[in-house]
């Protein structure tokens, strides 16, 4: 197995070369998982509103990044203050990053069923691709299904409370399994 904390630094010098499907992998494989590290969008929020600059939220986010790169609360949260900033380069580089996570994470499935469940390798990444798609949770079921735990979650689209529900499926086996180990 590669070693996660290389394929980290390679993944953020150069992201758009990165294998974030092996990064991810390697992750989850490594010492380094940490699953309940990740922040939600809220909590990310509630942290940095006492921050009183920009630079103080780079500051900030790169500080988290340093202890897990892979948290994708905290990167879409650099690229927009690199924006901000008008540091391009920068942003153009945590948007890539997220880019790939994302697009290893729909690698794994279409969320359509538990055969083609989206993989996570932690929980606050179910609520970010809710967040990127328009999607308001309803309701979520942890759900054992052939050894592996899934998180089922119900959703309508933010603009459209009323309309059709949309269900998608989760594996979180791996953090779950991290939660219970931790448990022991």
């Amino acid at each position: 197995m590669p070693d996660y904390l290389e394929l980290a630094r390679q993944a953020q010098e150069n992201p758009s070369g990165a294998d974030f499907i092996a990064l991810r992998e390697a992750y989850v494989a490594s010492g380094d998982y940490r699953p309940t590290s990740h922040y939600s969008s809220g909590k990310l929020i509630g942290t940095t509103n006492g921050l009183d600059s920009f630079e103080s939220v780079v500051e900030f986010c790169t500080t988290m990044l340093d202890q897990n790169p892979m948290d994708l609360e905290v990167r879409l949260l650099l690229e927009y203050t690199y924006e901000q900033l008008n540091n391009t380069e920068n942003a153009r580089r945590q948007h890539d990053f997220i880019r790939g996570m994302i697009e290893a994470i729909y690698t794994s499935g279409d969320g359509k069923s538990f055969e083609s469940a989206l993989k996570v390798v932690a929980v606050a990444e179910e609520y970010t691709l809710l967040s990127l798609n328009g999607l308001k949770l309803k309701f979520q079921q942890l759900i054992e299904h052939d050894g592996r735990r899934f998180d089922v979650l119900t959703c309508t689209r933010r603009n459209d409370e009323d309309g059709p529900e949309i269900i998608l499926y989760f594996d979180i086996t791996d953090p779950f399994s991290y939660l219970q180990n931790m448990l022991e």
